[in-house]
This record gives structure tokens, sequence and C-alpha cells, in this order.
């Protein structure tokens, strides 16, 4: 049973309440007019917190490495390449992956610690991974990461490109004019 309730605003998870502490980090972080618009409670009541402008780690105690203080990371939406969900027995791992931060990937106790100090994740207990499932889709679309599937046809077997190489073949064996084959590669690129 989770300490705290979780609601859903626009899919974003936003569970409450959020300790003094970690509220104190938090509006140290915000600027004028940024709105939160989700928020997750992992173990040692840390917090991953998200606004319309970036997001936030929240640590407080001793996972943060101060025994009465706290440490909060900000990740601009535009620096994050990645969110990483990773469940085991009992307890999960949120870790935003950006440039220049090393990933914690590993399911022993010792990951887990280190992932609990990490300024870039937190730990969780296993029956909450839907909500942090959901806040990671969530920044990962906020971020970029996350849109409609492209699909990418290699320009080497386009087929557009294998009828100009056969007209190409045909233009070089004298078959085709100079104006034919001009003609007819335009009518091909213009289908790619």
């Amino acid at each position: 049973m989770a300490k705290f309730t979780v609601e859903y605003v626009d899919g974003w998870p936003m569970a409450e309440p959020l300790g003094k502490k970690e509220a104190a980090l938090l509006s140290q972080l915000l600027i004028q007019g940024e709105k939160v618009i989700g928020i997750i409670i992992g173990n040692f009541d840390q917090a991953v917190v998200a606004t319309n402008h970036k997001v936030c780690v929240l640590k407080t105690g001793l996972m943060s490495g101060q025994l009465f203080g706290g440490k909060s990371t900000a990740f601009d939406y535009r620096n994050i390449v990645g969110v990483e969900i990773r469940t085991g027995f009992a307890q999960g791992e949120f870790e935003l992956l950006s440039g220049g931060l090393s990933n914690n990937q590993g399911n022993s106790t010792r990951a887990k610690v280190k992932m609990a100090e990490s300024p870039n994740g937190l730990v969780f207990d296993k029956k909450e991974a839907a909500h942090f499932n959901a806040m990671a889709s969530k920044i990962r679309e906020k971020a970029g990461g996350v849109s409609s599937p492209t699909v990418v046809v290699p320009v080497a077997s386009h087929p557009s490109i294998d009828a100009i190489k056969k007209l190409s073949e045909l233009h070089a064996a004298g078959i085709l004019t100079d104006d034919e084959f001009a003609s007819k590669k335009t009518e091909l690129l213009a289908k790619m």
C-alpha cells in the first residue's frame, strides 16, 4: 500500500504529499511562472518533479550526502537523452540519462545504493512501477525522445533508386538518349 496517493493530470502522475524539505528544495529551483506538472516519490522520500521547463531530482537526508540538508538537480528537457526504468524482485530504479552523467546500471544492492545517492535517479518500491513508467513516458515525450514512429528506407534500397540505376545502365548501353534518361530520372526522383 502506497504511503501517498497518485492522480493523473494530462497523463502526468501527481503524487502527494511532497515532504517539507523536498518542497523547500523545489521552491529554490522554480522560476517565476514555472508550473509543476508531475511528481513521483520514491524510497527515502526522494522525488522526481517535472515542470513545464525541466525535471528536478530532490533528495534529503543521508542519501543526499547531507545529514540535515538536501540536494537538488535540475535537467532541462533538451539535455535529457533518455529515461530508464529497471525493476528487480522488490525494488526498481528510475534514472534520467543526460550527457556527462554515468549510467548506474545493475540490479545488485550496491547498485541500488549508488542510484539512491546519484543526482540523476532514485529507487522505488516495485509496486509503484506503473507510476514511474508513466512519468518516464511523459518525460521522454516532453524531451522529444518519443514521437510517432518513423520508417526509414535506406536510400540504397529505395525502388526509385533501383529504377534509376537500371535506367543508367540502359543509357550507358546507348538504348536511352540523354533526354529520355533525364526525363525518366526526374520522374522517378519526384516519387521519392
